[in-house]
Parts: structure tokens; sequence; C-alpha cells
């Protein structure tokens, strides 16, 4: 990348443009390509959505147990929000107000006057809900293995990422200008053979995984990961934005899940999904969330969610704070979604998570049926996301507002048409 001009003055201290570029991800890939074709062999298809109607899906009210699609009033169990709060009346209110008093957005960065006393009282809130020191909320949940490995690399030595990891792992991983390898999807043993032939001697690993995994709604297995890094002193990160607000005694998802406590452990989630709100976030202690702010440039680099959002955030929070009850109407109703799919013939865990997967024998097969469901009122995702098989997989999602008829519904509507 040649420069016809002449070189500007460069302030000690700052990189060059040629080592920022190569420090940045696009730059990363595009000055390392050996580095570049690291999953070339096993890199996921990107995918989403299939079976899809000419026009796609749309959306045309909050999303909950009956949602508008296509202009249909529909039984929906399609996305991921779980307690069904995006269009809960004090969330939306919440969000009103903060509006006609801030307005969008604060459209600024952070480490300038983009604070708000909005998003300062959602990081109290976050703190105070997963019982840590502090936490930092920043626009995305994509950001936060982008935050978490940014804040962690110049502690390891190697990074380690289950196979299906999802796409956010992928793309943070990169970043860190270490070696990265994969291990085979939940499999600690193998992990443990990973670790052990790629290691160097004094090199502490990184091992990032999904808490809970999306397509199929499987839960790593933590101790089993953590048992296999003791002997490195290694680090344990979590993508845990479908299992926070739903897994564990107080819904702070996988380690609590596990009941595990350890300062080596780092976990991060998104207001976007149980809690209907905006946003990704990592629960921490202070010290941790301060050096984050020192080292990842998306910090001074990207601005806050919008302020209406976040406040819309807080809402979410404390609801699910003060009705324990919704975890526990979740749970019900995972069980009487899990059950009804085991009796039409169809494999599935038994774990409490809120994402019920099926297979049909074929692509053909399975957009028919969830073509078929829609037309019949019902909505169900036929999803190519990461993990799933090539021709896709009939995924449900199951909100504790789901009642047990409407479960009923669907599992009769499936019964029909396989």
């Amino acid at each position: 990348m040649s420069q016809k001009h002449a070189p500007q003055e460069i302030e000690p201290g700052m990189p060059g443009r040629r080592e920022f570029l190569a420090k940045s991800l696009a730059g990363f890939l595009a000055l390392n390509p050996a580095l570049g074709r690291l999953f070339a062999d096993d890199e996921p298809e990107l995918g989403g959505e299939g079976g899809l109607p000419p026009g796609g899906f749309v959306m045309e009210s909050a999303p909950g147990p009956e949602t508008v699609i296509n202009g249909r009033r529909c039984l929906y169990f399609g996305g991921t929000g779980y307690f069904a709060l995006h269009g809960h009346p004090e969330v939306i209110a919440a969000g009103i107000a903060t509006f006609r008093k801030y307005g969008c957005h604060s459209a600024t960065s952070r480490t300038g006057f983009g604070n708000t006393p909005v998003q300062l009282e959602l990081e109290r809130k976050i703190a105070d809900y997963f019982g840590t020191e502090d936490s930092i909320h920043f626009v995305s949940g994509y950001l936060d293995n982008l935050f978490l490995v940014q804040a962690l690399k110049a502690r390891v030595g190697a990074i380690f990422i289950d196979e299906t990891a999802h796409f956010s792992i992928r793309d943070a991983v990169y970043s860190a200008l270490k070696p990265v390898y994969t291990f085979k999807h939940r499999d600690a043993e193998d992990l443990a053979l990973k670790l052990k032939q790629n290691l160097k001697a004094g090199d502490v690993p990184l091992v990032m995984s999904d808490g809970v995994f999306p397509t199929f709604g499987l839960i790593a297995p933590v101790p089993e990961f953590l048992k296999a890094l003791e002997p490195y002193q290694g680090y344990l990160c979590l993508d845990d934005s479908h299992a926070v607000g739903v897994l564990g005694p107080n819904g702070r998802g996988t380690f609590e899940h596990f009941g595990v406590k350890s300062d080596r452990c780092f976990f991060a989630g998104t207001m976007s999904k149980a809690f209907g709100g905006h946003g990704g976030f990592i629960p921490a202690p202070k010290a941790f969330i301060d050096h984050i702010k020192a080292t990842c440039g998306a910090y001074p680099g990207a601005t806050p969610s919008p302020t209406p959002a976040m406040a819309a955030s807080i809402k979410g929070l404390e609801i699910v704070k003060r009705d324990p009850q919704r975890r526990e109407r979740l749970r019900r109703n995972v069980v009487q979604a899990k059950n009804g799919l085991r009796k039409l013939g169809f494999e599935t865990n038994d774990n409490p998570v809120p994402i019920v997967t099926w297979a049909l024998k074929s692509a053909e097969d399975m957009k028919r049926v969830q073509a078929e469901l829609f037309d019949r009122g019902v909505v169900v995702a036929l999803s190519k996301y990461v993990g799933a098989p090539a021709g896709g997989v009939l995924r449900a999602s199951i909100f504790s507002e789901h009642t047990p008829e409407q479960i009923d519904r669907l599992l009769g509507e499936l019964k029909r048409l396989v």
C-alpha cells in the first residue's frame, strides 16, 4: 500500500498508517493473508432465516406471543424476546419519557460529552442485577467479544474457540493478533488436547465460547472447560447473550447456572433479548471495567445506544428482577414444548433454555412446514444460523408469556403437518 505523497509527521508513540492498519481488523486481514485464511476450512457460511416469502418477513408490531407479521396477527415463536418485554407498557413508557427529555441520542463519544444520567444509571443497574462491582454498556451485543478480547489480549499467548462459536467471537479474535485454534463443539477433551498441542511454554490461553449456543440451545460445559484450563491458569470468556436473564437461580447466566465464580472467568450479554432493551454489556470488577475503557478502541470510537433505548433497558432489568415468576413460567413453558416435541418423535434436550429445534428429512420439507405453519397463523424460524446443518433447522423460541394453549396449538399444527 504505497503512498505517492510525502508522509505526514507522526506524533511520538503513535502508530504509522501501516502499523495502524495491521492492528485493525481490516488491515490485519489485508496485511497478513496467511492469517486471513485462519478459518478457511471451518468458517461457517453466513446464514440466517431460510424459507423466506417474497420480500421476506416484515414485523409490524412489538414482538410478543402474538405479533403482526406481513400484515397478519400470528402466534409468534420467532426471535429472542424470552420475557416478551419489548412491548411491555412500562418499557415503552420509560423510552417515551426519556425521548422527550434527552432526545434520540447524545451524538458523541462517552470520552467526550456522550455520558448521560441514563447511561450511568443503566450501568449501575446491570452491576446490581449481576452482583458485580461495575459494568460497561455499549451500543451492540455484537461488540461484546471484541471488548473482552481487547481487554485480555496482553495477558494471553493464544486463543481457543468452539468450532461453532458465534460470528462475533470469530470476528473479535482476529483483532488480538494472537494464534487462534478451534476445538470440537462443546468437547472439553478436544480442548485439552488442543491446549497441550499448541501452547508454548509459559503461554496463558484464552478460551472463548457461547454460553448458550443459539441454534440448538445447548449449554457450554463450563466445569469441564475450566478443568482443561486449570494447568495453564487460563481465562474463560462466554458470550452469554442467550443465557442472561434466563439461566441460573437469579437469571445471571451460564456461570451462575453451574455455580462458578472465578476471577479468570468473564462474560458478556445483551439487553436486546431477555431484557427487552438494546445494546451489549459486561458486568465485572471495577478494575477490569476501567481496563476495558482504557484498552478497547470501540469505547472512545463508538457512540452509545440511543438514550430512550437505554431507559427501556433499565425498566426491562427492573421488571425481570422484581418478577422472578416470569423465569418460572418460562421454564414451565420450555418443559411443555420439549415434552410435546418428544411425543411427536423429535429428539430434543431437557435443559431450561427456551430454544426448541428440530429437523425434517429435507430442506424442502422444512420450507414447506414453515410456510404452511405461517399460513395457519403460526410463526417459527427456518434457521441456517451458525451451527446449523446445510439444510437448516426449524426453531421455535419459547416465551414466558406464551400460554399453555398457545404452545399446544404449535404442537398440534406441527403434528398435522409432519
